[in-house]
Protein backbone atom coordinates (compact mmCIF):
# COMPACT_ATOMS: atom_id res chain seq x y z
CA UNK A 1 0.00 0.00 0.00
CA UNK A 2 2.85 2.37 0.82
CA UNK A 3 4.43 1.76 -2.59
CA UNK A 4 1.13 2.50 -4.29
CA UNK A 5 0.69 5.80 -2.46
CA UNK A 6 4.23 6.85 -3.31
CA UNK A 7 3.55 6.09 -6.96
CA UNK A 8 0.30 8.03 -7.00
CA UNK A 9 2.04 10.94 -5.30
CA UNK A 10 4.66 10.91 -8.06
CA UNK A 11 1.90 10.95 -10.66
CA UNK A 12 0.27 14.07 -9.30
CA UNK A 13 3.63 15.75 -8.61
CA UNK A 14 4.67 15.00 -12.18
CA UNK A 15 1.40 16.41 -13.50
CA UNK A 16 2.09 19.63 -11.63
CA UNK A 17 5.21 20.05 -13.77
CA UNK A 18 3.15 19.85 -16.96
CA UNK A 19 1.56 23.23 -17.52
CA UNK A 20 0.32 23.65 -13.94
CA UNK A 21 -1.52 20.28 -14.17
CA UNK A 22 -3.44 21.36 -17.30
CA UNK A 23 -2.49 21.49 -20.99
CA UNK A 24 -1.38 24.78 -22.50
CA UNK A 25 -3.23 26.34 -25.46
CA UNK A 26 -1.94 29.27 -27.54
CA UNK A 27 -4.93 29.54 -29.92
CA UNK A 28 -7.35 29.95 -26.99
CA UNK A 29 -9.72 32.34 -28.82
CA UNK A 30 -10.30 29.64 -31.44
CA UNK A 31 -10.66 26.92 -28.81
CA UNK A 32 -12.89 28.43 -26.13
CA UNK A 33 -15.11 25.41 -25.49
CA UNK A 34 -12.06 23.34 -24.49
CA UNK A 35 -11.60 25.81 -21.61
CA UNK A 36 -15.16 26.79 -20.69
CA UNK A 37 -18.34 24.64 -20.71
CA UNK A 38 -20.60 27.70 -20.99
CA UNK A 39 -19.36 28.21 -24.58
CA UNK A 40 -21.40 25.18 -25.72
CA UNK A 41 -24.24 26.44 -27.89
CA UNK A 42 -22.84 29.90 -28.58
CA UNK A 43 -22.36 28.76 -32.16
CA UNK A 44 -25.54 28.34 -34.15
CA UNK A 45 -25.18 24.67 -35.13
CA UNK A 46 -23.23 21.54 -34.36
CA UNK A 47 -19.54 22.39 -33.92
CA UNK A 48 -16.61 19.97 -33.94
CA UNK A 49 -12.97 20.73 -33.17
CA UNK A 50 -9.91 18.51 -33.25
CA UNK A 51 -6.37 19.52 -32.45
CA UNK A 52 -2.81 18.62 -31.57
CA UNK A 53 -0.12 20.56 -29.70
CA UNK A 54 3.56 19.67 -29.71
CA UNK A 55 5.08 21.58 -26.80
CA UNK A 56 8.82 22.28 -27.07
CA UNK A 57 9.30 20.50 -30.40
CA UNK A 58 12.50 18.50 -30.56
CA UNK A 59 12.73 18.10 -26.79
CA UNK A 60 12.80 14.34 -26.26
CA UNK A 61 9.99 14.04 -23.70
CA UNK A 62 8.20 17.37 -24.08
CA UNK A 63 4.43 17.59 -23.55
CA UNK A 64 2.21 16.48 -26.42
CA UNK A 65 -1.54 17.09 -26.32
CA UNK A 66 -4.36 15.72 -28.45
CA UNK A 67 -7.79 17.26 -27.93
CA UNK A 68 -11.24 17.45 -29.44
CA UNK A 69 -14.81 18.53 -28.78
CA UNK A 70 -18.34 18.54 -30.11
CA UNK A 71 -21.13 20.87 -28.97
CA UNK A 72 -24.59 21.88 -30.12
CA UNK A 73 -27.75 23.63 -29.03
CA UNK A 74 -30.81 21.62 -28.05
CA UNK A 75 -33.92 23.06 -29.72
CA UNK A 76 -34.28 26.20 -31.83
CA UNK A 77 -36.69 28.43 -29.93
CA UNK A 78 -36.33 32.14 -30.75
CA UNK A 79 -37.60 33.35 -27.37
CA UNK A 80 -36.74 32.39 -23.82
CA UNK A 81 -33.84 30.39 -22.34
CA UNK A 82 -31.89 27.94 -24.47
CA UNK A 83 -29.93 24.80 -23.72
CA UNK A 84 -26.78 23.20 -25.14
CA UNK A 85 -24.80 20.02 -24.64
CA UNK A 86 -21.30 18.94 -25.55
CA UNK A 87 -18.45 16.50 -25.11
CA UNK A 88 -14.70 17.09 -24.94
CA UNK A 89 -11.54 15.03 -24.51
CA UNK A 90 -7.87 15.75 -23.79
CA UNK A 91 -4.88 13.44 -23.83
CA UNK A 92 -1.68 14.98 -22.48
CA UNK A 93 1.68 13.22 -22.16
CA UNK A 94 5.11 14.35 -20.99
CA UNK A 95 7.81 11.78 -20.42
CA UNK A 96 6.53 8.99 -18.20
CA UNK A 97 3.50 10.95 -17.05
CA UNK A 98 0.19 11.22 -18.91
CA UNK A 99 -3.39 12.19 -18.27
CA UNK A 100 -6.59 11.55 -20.22
CA UNK A 101 -9.73 13.59 -19.66
CA UNK A 102 -13.30 13.00 -20.88
CA UNK A 103 -16.12 15.38 -19.90
CA UNK A 104 -19.76 15.98 -20.74
CA UNK A 105 -20.99 19.57 -20.86
CA UNK A 106 -24.30 21.32 -20.31
CA UNK A 107 -24.95 25.04 -20.81
CA UNK A 108 -27.99 27.18 -20.02
CA UNK A 109 -28.32 30.34 -22.16
CA UNK A 110 -30.26 33.47 -21.25
CA UNK A 111 -30.43 37.20 -21.96
CA UNK A 112 -28.61 39.64 -19.68
CA UNK A 113 -29.90 42.63 -21.63
CA UNK A 114 -31.25 43.40 -25.09
CA UNK A 115 -27.75 43.25 -26.58
CA UNK A 116 -25.91 40.94 -24.19
CA UNK A 117 -26.24 37.15 -24.09
CA UNK A 118 -24.97 34.97 -21.27
CA UNK A 119 -24.68 31.31 -20.32
CA UNK A 120 -23.81 29.12 -17.36
CA UNK A 121 -22.14 25.78 -18.01
CA UNK A 122 -20.77 22.71 -16.29
CA UNK A 123 -18.24 20.05 -17.28
CA UNK A 124 -18.57 16.69 -15.49
CA UNK A 125 -16.33 13.71 -16.20
CA UNK A 126 -13.20 11.81 -15.25
CA UNK A 127 -9.47 12.42 -15.40
CA UNK A 128 -7.11 9.47 -15.58
CA UNK A 129 -3.50 9.95 -14.49
CA UNK A 130 -0.92 7.37 -15.47
CA UNK A 131 2.79 6.88 -14.89
CA UNK A 132 5.01 4.36 -16.70
CA UNK A 133 7.46 2.88 -14.21
CA UNK A 134 9.31 0.44 -16.46
CA UNK A 135 13.05 0.98 -16.01
CA UNK A 136 12.63 3.76 -13.44
CA UNK A 137 16.00 4.66 -11.90
CA UNK A 138 17.05 6.59 -8.82
CA UNK A 139 18.65 9.97 -8.46
CA UNK A 140 21.17 11.06 -5.85
CA UNK A 141 23.90 8.74 -4.49
CA UNK A 142 22.41 5.73 -6.30
CA UNK A 143 22.03 7.51 -9.64
CA UNK A 144 21.18 5.09 -12.43
CA UNK A 145 20.20 2.20 -10.17
CA UNK A 146 16.71 0.68 -10.43
CA UNK A 147 14.55 2.08 -7.63
CA UNK A 148 13.69 -0.87 -5.29
CA UNK A 149 10.43 0.78 -4.23
CA UNK A 150 9.19 0.82 -7.82
CA UNK A 151 11.06 -2.19 -9.19
CA UNK A 152 8.00 -4.47 -9.33
CA UNK A 153 5.69 -1.84 -10.79
CA UNK A 154 4.95 -1.69 -14.52
CA UNK A 155 2.57 1.28 -14.46
CA UNK A 156 0.04 2.89 -12.17
CA UNK A 157 -3.23 4.61 -12.95
CA UNK A 158 -5.49 6.87 -10.95
CA UNK A 159 -9.04 7.82 -11.97
CA UNK A 160 -10.53 10.93 -10.35
CA UNK A 161 -13.76 12.86 -10.93
CA UNK A 162 -13.45 16.18 -12.72
CA UNK A 163 -15.97 19.02 -12.30
CA UNK A 164 -15.52 22.43 -13.95
CA UNK A 165 -18.15 25.22 -13.96
CA UNK A 166 -18.06 28.21 -16.31
CA UNK A 167 -19.73 31.51 -17.18
CA UNK A 168 -19.85 33.21 -20.59
CA UNK A 169 -21.24 36.50 -21.90
CA UNK A 170 -21.09 38.02 -25.38
CA UNK A 171 -22.67 40.32 -27.92
CA UNK A 172 -21.79 40.91 -31.57
CA UNK A 173 -18.29 42.24 -30.81
CA UNK A 174 -17.36 41.42 -27.20
CA UNK A 175 -16.90 38.31 -25.10
CA UNK A 176 -15.94 37.55 -21.52
CA UNK A 177 -15.60 34.13 -19.90
CA UNK A 178 -14.66 32.66 -16.52
CA UNK A 179 -14.16 29.03 -15.56
CA UNK A 180 -12.61 26.91 -12.80
CA UNK A 181 -10.93 23.55 -13.31
CA UNK A 182 -10.31 20.87 -10.65
CA UNK A 183 -13.19 22.04 -8.44
CA UNK A 184 -12.90 18.63 -6.77
CA UNK A 185 -9.30 18.98 -5.61
CA UNK A 186 -8.86 15.29 -4.70
CA UNK A 187 -6.31 14.89 -1.90
CA UNK A 188 -4.23 11.90 -3.01
CA UNK A 189 -2.11 11.41 0.11
CA UNK A 190 -3.44 11.67 3.65
CA UNK A 191 -1.00 14.45 4.52
CA UNK A 192 -2.39 16.62 1.71
CA UNK A 193 1.01 17.03 0.02
CA UNK A 194 -0.21 15.56 -3.27
CA UNK A 195 -3.46 16.85 -4.72
CA UNK A 196 -4.99 18.47 -7.76
CA UNK A 197 -5.01 22.26 -7.64
CA UNK A 198 -7.90 24.50 -8.67
CA UNK A 199 -7.20 26.58 -11.78
CA UNK A 200 -9.12 29.77 -12.54
CA UNK A 201 -9.33 30.97 -16.13
CA UNK A 202 -10.52 34.38 -17.39
CA UNK A 203 -10.65 35.42 -21.04
CA UNK A 204 -11.97 38.44 -22.89
CA UNK A 205 -11.78 40.03 -26.32
CA UNK A 206 -13.31 42.71 -28.55
CA UNK A 207 -13.66 43.07 -32.33
CA UNK A 208 -12.91 46.57 -33.61
CA UNK A 209 -14.34 47.08 -37.08
CA UNK A 210 -11.87 48.10 -39.79
CA UNK A 211 -13.53 49.10 -43.02
CA UNK A 212 -16.50 47.15 -44.35
CA UNK A 213 -15.65 43.52 -43.56
CA UNK A 214 -12.46 43.37 -41.49
CA UNK A 215 -11.77 43.49 -37.74
CA UNK A 216 -8.89 43.93 -35.33
CA UNK A 217 -9.41 41.56 -32.39
CA UNK A 218 -7.31 42.04 -29.23
CA UNK A 219 -7.84 39.44 -26.49
CA UNK A 220 -6.42 38.41 -23.16
CA UNK A 221 -6.45 35.24 -21.11
CA UNK A 222 -5.42 35.06 -17.45
CA UNK A 223 -4.87 31.75 -15.63
CA UNK A 224 -4.24 31.38 -11.91
CA UNK A 225 -3.41 28.38 -9.74
CA UNK A 226 -2.51 28.49 -6.07
CA UNK A 227 1.25 28.76 -5.43
CA UNK A 228 1.97 29.15 -9.16
CA UNK A 229 2.90 32.28 -11.12
CA UNK A 230 0.07 34.14 -12.83
CA UNK A 231 -0.07 33.16 -16.52
CA UNK A 232 -1.13 35.92 -18.92
CA UNK A 233 -1.68 35.53 -22.68
CA UNK A 234 -2.22 38.66 -24.79
CA UNK A 235 -3.14 38.24 -28.47
CA UNK A 236 -4.05 40.53 -31.35
CA UNK A 237 -5.47 39.31 -34.67
CA UNK A 238 -6.50 40.95 -37.94
CA UNK A 239 -9.53 39.22 -39.45
CA UNK A 240 -10.11 39.75 -43.18
CA UNK A 241 -13.75 39.25 -44.21
CA UNK A 242 -14.12 36.18 -41.96
CA UNK A 243 -11.91 34.25 -44.39
CA UNK A 244 -8.37 34.74 -43.10
CA UNK A 245 -7.04 35.94 -39.75
CA UNK A 246 -3.41 36.62 -38.83
CA UNK A 247 -2.05 37.67 -35.48
CA UNK A 248 0.63 37.73 -32.82
CA UNK A 249 0.60 36.96 -29.11
CA UNK A 250 2.72 36.93 -25.99
CA UNK A 251 2.68 34.66 -22.93
CA UNK A 252 4.45 36.24 -19.98
CA UNK A 253 7.88 34.77 -19.38
CA UNK A 254 7.26 31.93 -21.82
CA UNK A 255 6.76 32.58 -25.53
CA UNK A 256 6.08 34.88 -28.45
CA UNK A 257 3.24 33.43 -30.54
CA UNK A 258 2.33 33.66 -34.22
CA UNK A 259 -1.33 32.92 -35.05
CA UNK A 260 -3.26 32.01 -38.20
CA UNK A 261 -6.87 31.04 -38.91
CA UNK A 262 -8.21 30.17 -42.38
CA UNK A 263 -11.79 29.36 -43.48
CA UNK A 264 -12.23 27.06 -46.48
CA UNK A 265 -14.91 24.99 -48.26
CA UNK A 266 -17.65 26.79 -46.26
CA UNK A 267 -17.70 24.25 -43.43
CA UNK A 268 -14.04 24.12 -42.32
CA UNK A 269 -11.65 26.38 -40.41
CA UNK A 270 -7.98 25.61 -39.86
CA UNK A 271 -6.04 27.26 -37.06
CA UNK A 272 -2.29 27.20 -36.42
CA UNK A 273 -0.13 28.65 -33.65
CA UNK A 274 3.67 28.82 -33.57
CA UNK A 275 5.33 29.51 -30.21
CA UNK A 276 8.87 30.91 -30.15
CA UNK A 277 10.21 29.94 -26.74
CA UNK A 278 11.53 32.77 -24.56
CA UNK A 279 11.89 30.91 -21.26
CA UNK A 280 15.04 28.95 -20.26
CA UNK A 281 13.49 25.98 -22.13
CA UNK A 282 14.78 27.63 -25.33
CA UNK A 283 18.12 25.94 -24.63
CA UNK A 284 16.39 22.59 -25.29
CA UNK A 285 13.68 23.65 -27.76
CA UNK A 286 12.98 26.95 -29.47
CA UNK A 287 9.43 26.36 -30.67
CA UNK A 288 6.03 24.73 -30.14
CA UNK A 289 3.30 23.96 -32.67
CA UNK A 290 -0.47 23.83 -32.33
CA UNK A 291 -2.99 22.84 -35.04
CA UNK A 292 -6.80 22.97 -34.78
CA UNK A 293 -9.44 21.93 -37.32
CA UNK A 294 -13.02 23.15 -36.79
CA UNK A 295 -16.08 21.85 -38.63
CA UNK A 296 -19.39 23.74 -38.58
CA UNK A 297 -22.65 22.09 -39.67
CA UNK A 298 -24.36 25.23 -40.98
CA UNK A 299 -22.06 28.23 -41.61
CA UNK A 300 -23.27 31.53 -42.96
CA UNK A 301 -26.78 31.41 -41.49
CA UNK A 302 -28.46 33.07 -38.52
CA UNK A 303 -31.72 32.37 -36.79
CA UNK A 304 -33.28 30.79 -33.73
CA UNK A 305 -32.14 33.65 -31.52
CA UNK A 306 -28.50 33.10 -32.48
CA UNK A 307 -26.19 36.11 -32.01
CA UNK A 308 -22.78 35.72 -33.75
CA UNK A 309 -19.73 37.32 -32.14
CA UNK A 310 -17.02 38.60 -34.48
CA UNK A 311 -14.44 38.39 -31.68
CA UNK A 312 -14.30 34.59 -31.36
CA UNK A 313 -16.69 32.57 -33.57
Amino acid sequence: MKNYLITIGLMVWGASLIGQQIPQYSHYVFNQFQLNPAVAGTQECLELRFGFRNQWAGFNEGPKTQFGSVSTRVGRSKEGPKHAVGLKFESDQAGRFSQSLVQLAYAYHFKMSRDMNASLGLFVGFNQFKVDLVGTTQVGPDLGQVDPVLADQQSQQLLVPEVAPGFWMHNERFFFGASIKHVVTNDILDNGEAKLIRHANLSSGYAYKLGQNSHFIPSVRVSYANAAPLAIDVNGMLDFNRKLALGIGYRNGDALVGLMKFNFLNFFTLGYAYDMTLSPMKNASRNSHEVILAISACPGKTGGGFVPCAAYD
